[in-house]
């Protein structure tokens, strides 16, 4: 009788400081790099022309002076100039994003929204209800401004507020010397 030899492929054995079968704890994670967010050059309004009344001519009597006298007047020398809006949208947002998140009082934005843009937050907050766990800080990635008027501006803004990238819209209008958010939408 013949025998036959059978071959077989001998296991692998690894070197002793590198077998991975023997790790206590939990798998490792591979590291991350946390990276602070890229700046976005800031938008620089172009000043907004002049605008003159037109030479008006008033019919010589005390009745007519006294109807037309503020159409008559020239403007004056500008008062004092408004701050930058774009300084201002990006603050705003995330003030309100930070109070939804529950990291802010609601009530630091009173002075920076109107009664109707400040009740939506409210009721939005209620909504929601208090959020537990540890607040992170929201973070402002890049805002986008255009002047509609010398007294009105819209932005956009996108905000990471720690969990997740939200986007916010407002509309600026001066009130009382002050910019002020009329709309204020947050997705």
């Amino acid at each position: 009788m013949s025998t036959a030899t059978l071959r077989r492929p001998a296991p692998r054995t690894a070197a002793p400081g590198l077998d991975k079968t023997r790790r206590s704890g939990p798998p490792r994670r591979a590291p991350r790099l946390l990276l602070p967010p890229r700046r976005e050059p800031t938008a620089s309004a172009l000043p907004a022309p002049q605008l003159s009344l037109p030479g008006l001519r008033p019919v010589h009597s005390a009745v007519t002076e006294q109807a037309w006298a503020h159409a008559l007047r020239r403007p004056g020398p500008a008062g004092p100039s408004l701050p930058d809006p774009a300084t201002v949208c990006g603050p705003v947002v995330l003030a309100a994003v930070e109070a939804l998140v529950g990291g802010r009082p609601l009530t630091q934005l009173v002075r920076w929204v109107t009664p109707q843009v400040y009740e939506a937050l409210g009721a939005r907050l209620r909504d929601c209800g208090p959020r537990p766990g540890a607040v992170r800080r929201a973070t402002v990635l890049r805002s986008h401004l255009c002047r509609v008027s010398p007294t009105v501006a819209e932005a956009s803004v996108v905000i990471h507020d720690g969990v997740r990238v939200r986007a916010g819209a407002l509309r600026l209008e001066v009130h009382r010397g002050h910019w002020r958010a009329t709309v204020l939408e947050i997705g």
